[in-house]
């Protein structure tokens, strides 16, 4: 009996310590699929095994093909984060997810993959150090296929970087590489501001540059373990800079513009000025002068058939005289306006601005009919006839003085 009590306790030994190993691969398994407690971005694949399944995975390495961080320092201190993933999948069964662990301050999170930009699946842990980041694929990721993923984020300037100068600051980045995975190309490029110069940073980041651009660039292949788990670099920018690319703008928009009009001159080149002959501009004011007086003398005859002191029949006949009268110089008008302004475009702007004034006379004489017609019958008083006639008189009164003006000045130039 004592035997039999001894082997049984055995066998429950047994049967204890084969559990408790069973669910030490189940916890191992999650922390393999899990990667968790990084501040840097760390791609995580769940599939959609059973528990009893992944257990055949608890000793496979996660595998990611390529993994290019690139960190933006603008001029303002502003810090923006792309990471770029190439993620195969190298277990029998589908991957439904994959999770990224972002820096805990990090913001405007965005996901994409090659079918395009991630809107809904979804969904962010804050933990204490660290924003996980899950995503909901839009189609499995069947065994051997692969997959590219870009997150961009933006990260807080007063965490990662120290101003310890005037012009001089300190970026400090941490790199945490997940447990249980072998990344094949990993690559970190931190783009350093226009202008900026590297003064002391860890020898084994490669300097690069571009025209005004610096980047530092730090490359590792087949990467189980990062050597050093902090970069720093510091780097001298002077604050004249920030303003430098908006004045190379400017200065080069005013270039184009200079050589615009040099080019302009030069390959088309402003016509000589003739001088207008002061009998022309004579013969122009002297038969503009006319039509007015005849325009005058129209209006007031029309006036004094609606007092009824002339009859409809002289009416007609003053009014057939003085319109073909004004035919008559509209015709030399016309061919004085063309001369003119062949000659000169100085003169052709002036023209331009006495046809504008006798528009809107013409615009204002209609008004003016149309108010006494509305009169006539009824639709508005005497008070609101008076004041709108007054008001268009007085717009008509300053139209007339600018054309005064414009043939007293073409006057004047004809008489010197």
């Amino acid at each position: 009996m004592v035997e039999l009590i001894k082997n049984t306790s055995v066998k429950n030994l047994l049967v204890l310590a084969a559990l408790l190993l069973m669910m030490l691969m189940i916890n191992g398994l999650g922390i393999a699929l899990s990667i968790g407690g990084s501040s840097s971005p760390s791609a995580i694949c769940s599939s959609s095994n059973s528990v009893g399944n992944t257990g055949q995975l608890t000793n496979k390495t996660f595998i990611i093909d390529e993994w290019r961080r690139e960190i933006n320092l603008d001029a303002w201190n502003g810090i923006s984060g792309i990471d770029y993933y190439l993620i195969s999948n190298a277990y029998s069964t589908e991957l439904y997810k994959v999770s990224f662990l972002l820096p805990a301050n990090a913001s405007e999170i965005r996901v994409q993959d090659a079918y395009g930009e991630y809107s809904v699946g979804i969904t962010k842990i804050h933990r204490e150090d660290a924003i996980q980041v899950n995503v909901t694929l839009r189609r499995p990721l069947k065994p051997g296929e692969r997959n590219e993923f870009l997150v961009s984020y933006r990260l807080p300037s007063s965490i990662f970087i120290d101003q310890v100068g005037w012009q001089d600051y300190r970026l400090e980045l941490k790199l945490v590489k997940p447990k249980n995975v072998l990344i094949k190309k990993f690559s970190l490029i931190i783009h350093l501001p226009e202008g900026a110069e590297p003064k002391d940073f860890p020898s084994d980041l490669q300097v690069k540059r571009q025209g005004l651009a610096t980047m530092m660039i730090l490359a590792r292949y087949n990467v189980t373990e990062f050597s050093t788990s902090y970069i720093t670099l510091e780097y001298q920018y002077s604050i004249l800079w920030r303003v430098f690319k908006p004045l190379t703008w400017i200065g080069a928009t005013a270039l184009v513009i200079a050589a615009f009009f040099l080019i302009k001159r030069f390959f088309y080149p402003t016509a000589a000025t003739k001088p207008v002959p002061s009998t022309l501009l004579g013969d122009f004011v002297k038969v503009y002068e006319e039509k007015r007086r005849l325009t005058t003398e129209l209006r007031s005859v029309e006036e004094q058939f609606r007092r009824g002191r002339i009859s409809r029949r002289r009416l007609r006949m003053r009014r057939r005289t003085i319109e073909h009268r004004i035919s008559e110089l509209n015709k030399r008008l016309a061919d004085l306006k063309d001369r003119i302004t062949a000659t000169s475009d100085r003169y052709g702007e002036l023209i331009k601005e006495l046809e504008a004034a006798e528009v809107e006379i013409e615009t204002l004489n209609v008004d003016i009919e149309r108010v006494e017609m509305r009169f006539r019958r009824g639709e508005i008083s005497a008070d609101v006839r008076r004041r709108l006639i007054d008001e268009y008189a007085n717009i008509r009164r300053r139209a007339e003085g600018r054309i005064s003006e414009i043939l007293l000045r073409l006057q004047e130039e004809a008489s010197g």
